[in-house]
């Protein structure tokens, strides 16, 4: 794997330890107030209701 831009890989760094900070303070909150519990799924299903018929959405464009 080349790496195009060397500031990519300093970004992916300073990235990876953000994500290290973060996920520690969401460990420390943890501790003190214990695990929050999932957030239930608003469809009673594993997968949300299927398309209304009629023709697709528009997809996103920029």
């Amino acid at each position: 794997m080349s790496i195009e831009n060397p500031n990519l890989l300093e970004r992916i760094k300073a990235i990876e330890k953000r994500l290290h900070q973060i996920e520690q303070r969401i460990s420390s909150i943890e501790d003190r107030f214990g695990r929050f519990p999932p957030r239930p799924s608003p469809y009673p299903g594993s997968r949300p209701p299927p398309h209304p018929p009629g023709p697709p959405p528009e997809p996103f464009r920029f």
